[in-house]
């Protein structure tokens, strides 16, 4: 899917309404929102570098200053005297192995991720049989063709909701998606943040509100985007959870208060440096 307009337009409504109960915004409206939360890149991030290992040092304020990174298995957060330092690549994280109990949340249904609704249960059998990872990419595709609908500035559609529509963006893509992995007892979690985009909303080179799904290997947690297509080193974590709308309460004001001062590509010998 490609960066535009209503990518980051349903998500900063809906993450607004959600958390606040706000009422719809004209497209004008919704304009002027997200170029209020866009995250300016401080270079151009090609997609060879965004296939790596980025390590970017940023500068928090107001809401940002206490907000709590998540570390991942593909994000490593430090706060140092320079302000925070956060890696990301697709195996440099260092998050502890979740125990049984947290495996089997992320596997139970909930109201917005319905994985044992019939109709939810009946599209996830497109995941067919294989590996974890065989498996969550068979169901990126489906989402992706079932998702195929109208794009509306409006609402925060629960996974059921977005597969009777047939319709949505990036939340309820990774909706979707989460519900139907956990339909297939693959534990999935939701992840709200920011992603990269070169073109968004009249602005060059800058990161913008994005979701997307984690599953567990039997490993590590490893993300999949069915929105964007592909995980890389432009997605930075700001929130894990269920994909209920309180989960990204503060996000929205948190990305406010951000300013990335430097993005740089590590070498594999940089990596093993550290």
């Amino acid at each position: 899917m490609r960066w535009s307009l209503w990518m980051g337009a349903v998500m900063v409504s809906a993450w607004m309404r959600a958390a606040a109960a706000e009422p719809a915004l004209s497209e004008a409206e919704l304009r002027l929102r997200i170029q209020s939360v866009l995250v300016p890149s401080p270079y151009r991030l090609s997609p060879a570098a965004r296939r790596g290992t980025v390590r970017y040092r940023l500068a928090e304020r107001d809401a940002a200053a206490n907000w709590a990174w998540p570390q991942t298995g593909e994000q490593n957060a430090v706060r140092t005297s320079d302000g925070l330092e956060l890696t990301v690549c697709k195996d440099c994280g260092r998050e502890p192995a979740p125990d049984a109990a947290a495996l089997r949340r992320y596997r139970a249904p909930t109201p917005w991720l319905q994985s044992k609704d019939p109709a939810v249960a009946s599209f996830a059998r497109a995941a067919g049989v294989g590996s974890v990872d065989t498996r969550m990419r068979r169901l990126v595709k489906a989402v992706q063709a079932q998702l195929s609908g109208p794009v509306v500035y409006s609402g925060y559609r629960s996974a059921r909701e977005a597969l009777q529509r047939r319709e949505g963006d990036c939340t309820e893509y990774a909706l979707l998606l989460a519900a139907a992995a956990r339909s297939r007892r693959i534990p999935a979690r939701v992840v709200g943040g920011m992603a990269y985009g070169s073109r968004f909303v009249g602005r060059a080179h800058a990161f913008g509100p994005h979701m997307w799904v984690q599953a567990w290997n039997g490993e590590r947690w490893i993300s999949y985007d069915a929105g964007l297509g592909e995980f890389d080193a432009g997605h930075l974590a700001l929130a894990v959870g269920d994909g209920d709308p309180e989960s990204l309460r503060g996000v929205m004001a948190a990305l406010a208060g951000l300013r990335i001062d430097d993005a740089a590509g590590l070498l594999p010998e940089q990596r093993a440096a550290d």
